[in-house]
């Protein structure tokens, strides 16, 4: 086998790509992200959560179906047959979820006591934008109980939650406040006849 003569293949690339300069060329070394752990902060527990979940929803399924097994004999082709089915899929799916990410690390891996590792869970799940928006919205449900009329709190829980998270446009998100509004009533009072509060 022939050497390889370097200088004439960079002198052959230097004449069929001119615009290359390999001064500036990326080091894509430098470029490499490597992810040290696997699962994200809570994703541990989030998965635990929906075992318990999973959990309850079979239990009330399989209630349900002997409830009505109870009248009609049990049968497979019964209503009930469709949540005892799925809520069982997802206690399988959930539990196997549970048990693989149990072998996998998170960033909170590594801290010792459960009272920083549930703080520091919260506040990767629940940053500052998303606790206001929630507060937002007990606001928004608690106006609706309160007797607040529709019209009135869902137009300005659109307006306060849109200026909040753009942080500008605020004459604009006045014009889109509306647009949704219209498209609400048209929609839904009008075309499917539902009662606001």
């Amino acid at each position: 086998m022939a050497d390889i003569d370097l200088e004439d293949v960079e002198k052959r690339t230097k004449e069929e790509y001119p615009d290359i300069n390999p001064d500036l060329e990326v080091n894509t070394d430098d470029l490499v992200v490597v992810k040290e752990h696997s699962l994200e902060a809570g994703e541990k527990v989030f998965s635990f959560i929906l075992l318990i979940v999973g959990v309850i929803a079979l239990k009330l399924s399989v209630d349900l179906w002997f409830s009505i097994s109870l009248r009609r004999g049990p049968r497979i082709a019964s209503a009930a047959a469709v949540p005892v089915f799925v809520s069982a899929l997802w206690v399988i799916m959930s539990l196997w979820t549970v048990i693989e990410n149990f072998k996998l690390t998170t960033p909170l891996s590594h801290i010792q006591g459960m009272g920083e590792k549930i703080m520091r869970a919260l506040a990767y799940a629940l940053p500052l934008n998303v606790l206001i928006m929630l507060a937002l919205i007990v606001a928004y449900c608690v106006a609706l109980v309160e007797g607040v009329s529709f019209y009135i709190a869902t137009p300005a829980f659109l307006y306060i939650s849109m200026c909040y998270l753009t942080r500008k446009d605020y004459v604009k998100n006045i014009l889109w406040t509306g647009i949704v509004m219209a498209f609400i009533v048209l929609v839904f009072r009008v075309l499917f006849s539902v009662v606001f509060p």
